[in-house]
């Protein structure tokens, strides 16, 4: 049986900071969640400077820009098994 798959959009942001995800993948509703913890991971990981992640999260948007889910850095650290440097 094929999923039936959207374009997301994934943003990250702090309410200060944002990184815009400006092309979106085309994601079926069942991946969003492991989408959102590899956005999250990849940020994390990819980030020189020493950050606190805990007030991060990953704002996920359809392609009309429709709010669809959030999902904490925190949390979804915390399901991949990767300890980011949060509160410290």
């Amino acid at each position: 049986m094929m999923m039936s798959q959207e374009r997301r959009h994934f943003h990250c942001t702090d309410g200060l900071d944002v990184v815009f995800d400006l092309k979106g993948r085309m994601v079926a509703d069942e991946e969003v969640r492991l989408v959102c913890a590899s956005v999250a991971a990849e940020l994390m990981q990819g980030c020189a400077a020493t950050i606190d992640w805990s007030a991060w999260i990953v704002d996920v948007h359809d392609a009309y820009g429709q709010h669809v889910m959030t999902f904490g850095f925190d949390e979804i650290a915390n399901e991949v098994g990767f300890l980011p440097a949060l509160a410290a």
